[in-house]
């Protein structure tokens, strides 16, 4: 007859300040089976004795029925000497040096919260720090791990006996919820300006507040991972306020929402994004948004818009909704998070009314992070709040367990570290430019190697020579004594597919993006690159053509248009060209907007430095072609930010989609995506001749690019390929770490 047996169950996941532990207590209870369990380093460990039988149904339990903000990503389970229990308790959490520690994302309010907040007898009504075991803060106010109170900047609001007894009545939804907190003990919002309020509590403090913003005032505001500024988007004063506040002269600014119909009244909204709207990570989705009067709203086809992540931020916009929510920082600056840094802000920037903050300290900054829905799943955007530092699983065909420092890229950084087959992707720090971005780069990255307990003993890096990223992995490498990897942009970015879609053997990966460092000293941008496992071959690209104006080139789109002006004038892309070309047909566009361009005042001197090659690069880079196309039809000669032109030039594209025939310049547009799908096509034809490649990864930040990017997935499927493209990271640069450590580990 079978006996009781005592065994180890070790979970890895996002397991802890998701109010796991609890979950686990009441399964066990439920199932009247006896042990324990704790959190140790950054895994949750329990230990039961009984039935094999009922230690399976237990773990199927805990898989099926896991909260929702919870993720177990593995699971082993051991026998261990035999021990009696007298009951099934929660352990004081232990440190430890696991494989995988895992520190929780923040997480918005949840259902339950968000109700409690609205219910007039209830001890939390109208709180405006209401949490609960489910969600609320993480991340960004943990000082160290396991994640406790006392480890996080909780630890500042002790608890009142009647936060202390929900916390500990394992029957309550607040058992052991780290950032439990009420009126009366936790943070008070609170008022800095030059007009104070009447009264000091939390309800006048935002009724001041959204006073302000009704007559066309900008106001800074604490949330959850830094600093935001708000503003009224159908006020135009308040917007050139804000842009003048940020430096900001074009990109459209976010705009939070006070429910998912109001965002619907706006927007254009299908499932996928209507889940991402909601997910406990609270994205900002790029939606299409419908007629409006907000000059703010229409400035491009999609807006970025989100829900409030806290209960401060709904109580705000109960008051005014919906409101411009942007991070409170100059342009190209690290988000500001703490007190007196906004306060010097403001100081200087006179047009800021007021801030309302509170003290509960913000230890990592956190930006937003940004998706979108493409083919019907979610594509990252930018990868922060919400889901950093949460890590992604790994299948290395080398089997390194080493662990890599990934530098990532120069722009839209986020670096990685490993640990096992677990990668760690920071939160998004922006351009590596700035002194301090740099500062903040090295701070975060010391911060994460204490969280995970990593030294690493290998480090990955970009090849470009001149980038902040390259030189601090040379210098880190050397004072640690430790190999580098030099890994090439675009490969990178397509071993980042690889690595979050577990693909094994041969790929054949699209990276077309603005820039990248090539292993001719070219500038790539345009590649088609067979990669397996760590190793890749170059099959074809686009075909070369002399930039001018170096990093000018990257903001004026009329010198691209130029450079392909000049090569096809001179005869350079006039063939058809050999197939490790990729050859796309822009004869048209160019005879359509070539008296344009060259009438331009710089037209001149730049045609002039192509000839003689003075100041040239040689680029196969695709955003380049972009801008150039939207330039040579008219839409847009200069980048007022990043990728602006490119964005202008799938819009037209759509307008085409929507009115064919009603405007030729919408409908070449159109025609020039459709050439650059077909190209793409012939060319993954060509490699599976080749190589017998069947798999496509589809990466680089051209495809963010909703109309390409569909469009090609549709052709491929089609021609019986499998095609991939990034979903947990970006496309864009700020994937590139993933990539770097998935290559440098199968070096390992």
């Amino acid at each position: 007859m079978a006996s009781k047996q005592s065994e180890r169950i070790r979970l890895w996941g996002i397991v802890q300040g998701v109010g796991f532990r609890p979950f686990v207590a009441k399964t066990a209870k439920k199932l009247k089976m006896k042990g324990q369990v704790l959190n140790t380093g950054g895994l949750v460990e329990i230990i039961v004795t009984d039935y094999r039988e009922q230690t399976d149904r237990f773990i199927e339990t805990l898989v099926r029925e896991k909260p929702a903000p919870a993720e177990i990503v593995h699971i082993k389970r051991e026998s261990v000497p035999f021990r009696e229990f007298d009951d099934f308790t929660i352990i004081k959490s232990r440190s430890g040096n696991d494989e995988a520690a895992m520190v929780p994302a923040d997480l918005a309010i949840c259902p339950q919260c968000l109700k409690e907040l609205y219910t007039e007898d209830n001890p939390r009504y109208l709180h405006p720090f209401i949490s609960c075991m489910v969600c609320g803060p993480r991340y960004t106010i943990m000082d160290r791990i396991p994640y406790d109170r006392e480890n996080t900047s909780m630890v500042d609001f002790p608890m009142c006996e009647f936060c202390e007894k929900q916390y500990t009545d394992i029957s309550d939804r607040r058992y052991h919820a780290q950032t439990i907190s009420c009126h009366d003990c936790g943070p008070q919002l609170m008022w800095k300006g030059s007009i104070s309020p009447e009264k000091t509590d939390d309800l006048s403090i935002l009724d001041h507040g959204a006073g302000i913003l009704k007559n066309g005032g900008v106001i800074a505001f604490k949330s959850v991972g830094g600093y935001n500024l708000a503003a009224d988007p159908f006020n135009e004063d308040a917007v050139a306020r804000l842009r003048k506040i940020k430096n900001r002269e074009a990109k459209p600014f976010a705009v939070m929402f006070r429910s998912l119909d109001q965002i619907k009244e706006y927007c254009y909204v299908n499932d996928t994004e209507a889940r991402l709207l909601q997910s406990s990570a609270r994205p900002i989705i790029l939606l299409e948004h419908r007629a409006t009067d907000s000059p703010e709203i229409r400035k491009s086809r999609f807006i970025g818009s989100f829900l409030p992540s806290f209960a401060a931020q709904y109580l705000l916009l109960d008051r005014i909704s919906p409101l411009i929510f942007t991070s409170a920082n100059l342009s190209d600056m690290p988000m500001i998070k703490d007190d007196d840094e906004i306060f010097g802000l403001m100081d200087k920037r006179r047009d800021i009314s007021g801030v309302i903050y509170n003290k509960r300290r913000i230890l990592v900054r956190a930006d937003d992070s940004v998706a979108r829905a493409i083919d019907g799943q979610p594509q990252m955007i930018r990868r922060s709040k919400g889901y950093a530092p949460v890590p992604l699983y790994v299948e290395s065909a080398g089997g390194g367990r080493a662990s890599v420092l990934a530098a990532g890229s120069q722009l839209k950084n986020s670096f990685a570290l490993t640990k096992g087959p677990f990668v760690y992707m920071s939160q998004f720090f922006g351009d590596m430019d700035t002194i301090e971005n740099q500062r903040i780069y090295e701070e975060n990255l010391e911060r994460l190697k204490g969280f995970f307990r990593i030294e690493p003993a290998m480090v990955a890096c970009d090849m470009h020579p001149l980038y902040f990223t390259t030189s601090f992995s040379e210098k880190y490498a050397e004072d640690n004594g430790l190999p580098l990897v030099r890994v090439q942009h675009h490969h990178a970015h397509v071993a980042s597919v690889m690595a979050e879609n577990r693909l094994q053997g041969k790929v054949i990966g699209l990276s077309f993006d603005g820039t990248g460092y090539g292993t001719d000293a070219c500038i790539w941008g345009g590649e088609v690159l067979l990669c397996e496992n760590g190793g890749f071959q170059r099959l074809a690209h686009l075909k070369y053509v002399n930039m001018t104006g170096g990093d000018g080139s990257v903001k004026d789109a009329s010198r691209s248009a130029l450079s392909y002006i000049h090569a096809w004038d001179s005869g350079a892309m006039n063939s058809r060209g050999s197939d490790d070309n990729i050859s796309v047909d822009i004869s048209d566009i160019i005879e359509y907007g070539e008296k344009r361009l060259k009438a331009l005042p710089h037209a001149s001197l730049t045609l002039k430095a192509l000839s003689s090659g003075i100041n040239t690069v040689k680029s196969s880079s695709m955003g380049r072609l972009f801008d150039c196309v939207a330039s040579l039809l008219g839409i847009k000669d200069y980048n007022d930010y990043e990728g602006q032109c490119a964005i202008m030039l799938e819009d037209a594209a759509a307008s085409a989609l929507k009115n064919p025939g009603a405007d030729r310049k919408c409908d070449l547009a159109l025609s020039f995506h459709k050439r650059i799908i077909d190209a793409a096509v012939y060319q993954c034809r060509r490699a599976r001749e080749l190589t017998g490649a069947g798999q496509v990864a589809l990466t680089g930040g051209t495809f963010q690019n909703k109309i390409l990017m569909e469009g090609l997935l549709e052709v491929l499927r089609e021609e019986g390929f499998s095609p991939y493209y990034n979903i947990s990271v970006s496309p864009n640069d700020g994937g590139i770490a993933l990539g770097q450590a998935y290559i440098a580990m199968n070096t390992l």
